[in-house]
Parts: structure tokens; C-alpha cells; sequence
């Protein structure tokens, strides 16, 4: 039942005419007076995960104070408590997987696979939903994240061929569509002082407050900020050291940022940033 549309579309309020793809390269940072409201060099609070998050592959709000956890290739979902600082429960939700990407909304809990296929269920629930999205062939997808103001779900690309590359894909909750919303050229990139090749997300968040888009790459070690229009507004390096493999991205309501690693043969960790 699910259709691929493509073409980059305006996304203004969910709907509207396709926009053009981008005839210009824009520069690497296009708002001048554009201040990255976090400290990346100096997170507030660093949790240490548990062994079965060695991995960690997808982080979400939850509730108040806490988080949910995705890893790779185990369909668990682990609920981190930031105040105990541990996992405090964790539920199941069958079958094998390249789990990459976790997203909690509407009291749904959606989980991505690398091949682009979501499940979807209550917390706790032995319901679940399987969705193929019908992404292009060959493309391999990493990151996933929601806007409220379209009420869709974002697909970050992290491997694709041709016009799949670079892209982000967006999944309409309400008529089940797959949507191309945004994509990335290597001129951009590369005026932004990033090298195409390294380019190649992990994950991806919406602010809550600002509606930009956040994603981060774990190959590259950078974070890239753009608005709707895919235009670039702001990136930054980040230190590998403080992050070993960025892996998950996600934001309180109150605009706190929450980025996940995976351990690299050590602990996996979630660091926070306050607003």
C-alpha cells in the first residue's frame, strides 16, 4: 500500500507543491549569526550504559526523565531512568533485525531496520506492526527521528545510490507514504567544510524548539544543523574522544540534547546537553 514519492518537497505544513532541488551550493554556515545553543565540548551529565547497550544504535524521549534505547540487531527496547542514571526496564518486541533508529510517538513506539522497514508498538505490548517504507533499492538508512509539525517520521540515508544519496526520507503516520523531503550535494558539503565522503548519518532530531534539523555522523565525527530547505545553517566537528561513536540524537521538550555512543570495545554512554 506504501508509494515512493520523489522529488524534495517544501515541507511547510505537511503539504504543498515540491520544492526545486538546490541550483546553488549555499555556504557552510548560511544564518551569520547563528550560536549553537549547547556546549558540545563540555556535556552537563555523562550516564554509562549497561553491557546490553554496548551497541547502542537509537535513542527517543520517553517521559519525564527518561529515555528509550535501541542496539543493534536485538529487538529490545531498554528504558534509561536519567535520575537513577540505569536501565530501569526493558520489553521486547520479536524478531531479528539491523535495528538502527527508535522514535516514541503518540504512545507508539516505532523502531527502524537499515533495510528501512519499521515496527511499530505499544510499550510492553505483544502487538507488533511490520511496515516495509519502500526506499530505493540499495539504500541503507541509519537515522530516525519525527517532526511534529508534518507529523512524519524522518529517514536519514546513510548509504543510497543516486538520488537516494545524502537524502532524507520522511514517512507519513496518517496515509503510510514515503516521501523524499531533503538532499544533501557534495558542494554543499564541502562549502560547509565537510568532506562528502565522511558524510554519512547516524541519526537525526527535530529541535522542539526551532524545528531545525539535527543530525549527527559517525563516521565523519561531525553534527549538521539544516532548515526544511535543506540548507545548511550550521556544523561542527566533534572531538572523538568525548564521542566515541555518536550513533543516537534526541531532545527533551525543553530543548535539552541527549547524544548516544556506542562503546568501540568499551561501555556505551549517553552524554547531555542542557538548552
Amino acid at each position: 500500500m506504501n508509494r515512493l514519492f520523489f522529488g524534495i518537497l517544501l515541507v511547510l505544513a505537511g503539504c504543498g507543491p515540491a520544492s526545486k532541488k538546490n541550483e546553488k551550493p549555499e555556504t557552510g554556515t548560511l544564518a551569520s549569526d547563528f550560536k549553537l545553543p549547547y556546549r558540545l565540548t563540555a556535556p552537563d551529565e555523562k550516564y554509562t550504559l549497561p553491557g546490553t547497550l554496548n551497541e547502542i544504535s537509537g535513542l527517543t524521549y520517553y517521559k519525564d526523565d527518561q529515555l528509550l534505547c535501541v542496539q543493534d540487531e536485538e529487538a529490545v527496547v531498554y528504558v534509561f531512568d536519567t535520575k537513577k542514571g540505569k536501565v530501569v526496564k526493558d520489553f521486547g518486541f520479536g524478531g531479528y533485525g539491523d535495528f538502527e533508529g527508535i522514535e516514541y510517538v503518540n504512545d507508539q513506539v516505532y523502531v527502524l531496520e537499515s533495510n528501512g522497514r519499521l515496527s511499530r508498538f505499544t510499550p510492553e505490548s505483544t502487538s507488533i506492526g511490520r511496515t516495509k517504507t519502500d526506499l530505493p533499492k540499495k539504500t541503507e538508512v541509519e537515522g530516525l527521528g519525527y517532526d511534529p509539525k508534518t507529523k512524519r517520521l524522518l529517514i536519514a540515508v546513510k548509504e543510497g545510490k543516486g538520488s537516494s544519496d545524502k537524502a532524507v526520507y520522511s514517512f507519513d503516520l496518517l496515509n503510510k507514504a514515503v516521501f523524499k523531503d531533503m538532499s544533501l550535494n557534495d558542494e554543499q558539503l564541502e562549502a560547509a567544510g565537510i568532506d562528502p565522503k565522511t558524510y554519512k548519518p547516524s541519526g537525526i532530531a527535530v529541535h522542539p524548539i526551532t524545528g531545525e534539523w539535527y543530525m549527527i555522523t559517525s563516521v565523519g565525527k561531525r553534527l549538521l544543523i539544516t532548515n526544511r530547505q535543506a540548507k545548511i545553517i550550521y556544523s561542527e566537528p566533534l572531538d572523538p574522544k568525548a564521542f566515541r561513536q555518536p550513533e543516537g540524537i534526541c531532545f527533551a521538550p525543553n530543548g535539552d540534547l541527549y547524544i548516544a555512543s556506542e562503546g568501540d570495545g568499551k561501555r556505551g554512554y549517553i552524554l547531555t546537553f542542557k538548552y
